[in-house]
């Protein structure tokens, strides 16, 4: 099963504190105000915790005497060390911290540094090479062409979160939705429903690590 932004939405506007229809089957019958609430508990999820699902590898062909690159759309990782995962043929390239020394130089790559949404390589590439980058995808989702997206908007747009963690995934967004929909802390159920979102979140952060352990988070 694959989840989906309708299958996320009919299951929030399936909950006794909703105002909102269940029974929704095209994009035109989610109503906005739902639908940002759910973008909004989606995104503070996957954004806060780096889970192993949202990683990525990003391929790049280099061309000769052409040294910067269209960086991927998330966060670069870094290793054990401290180290960018960004590499050619498996060799370590390292983060240039100080550009305003670096002469113009052709060779093979050696480091790298960013400098906007681009990827520089220093000594600039003399001959075709492989850069990979790892990193953690800013994309919540895929829409039906199998593009990235970055915001749940069509009721076929397709939920980036393996199909064994989809139901505590849900559990997590929606609780979230809720507590994010009290103005205010004094609320008479605040307490309670933050409480619960808690508890789904600290779920869906044990069940993604995949490894039990004793310092696991406790719920």
């Amino acid at each position: 099963m694959t989840l989906t932004f309708l299958d996320l939405y009919n299951s929030a506007a399936s909950q006794e504190w909703s105002m909102y229809d269940n029974d929704a089957n095209t994009t035109d019958d989610l109503e906005k105000p739902l639908v940002i609430a759910l973008n909004k508990a989606v995104t503070e999820i996957l954004y806060s915790y780096p889970f192993s699902f949202r990683e990525k590898t990003h391929i790049l062909f280099t061309i000769p005497d052409v040294n910067n690159y269209s960086i991927p759309k998330g966060l670069i990782q870094k290793d054990k060390l401290g180290d960018c995962c960004v590499k050619i043929n498996s060799r370590p390239l390292k983060l240039i911290k100080n550009t305003f020394t670096l002469q113009n130089k052709k060779g093979i790559p050696e480091s790298f540094y960013i400098r906007g949404s681009k990827i520089v390589l220093y000594p600039t590439p003399n001959e075709k090479f492989i850069i990979t980058i790892d990193y953690l995808t800013l994309a919540v989702g895929e829409d039906n062409n199998e593009d990235e997206i970055f915001a749940l908007k069509n009721a076929d747009d397709v939920i980036i979160v393996p199909e064994y963690l989809e139901e505590i995934f849900k559990n997590a967004v929606i609780s979230r939705a809720m507590l994010n929909s009290i103005s205010s802390e004094s609320d008479e159920n605040y307490s309670a429903y933050k409480k619960q979102s808690e508890i789904a979140y600290k779920q869906l952060v044990k069940f993604a690590k995949g490894v039990w352990s004793e310092k696991a988070i406790k719920i």
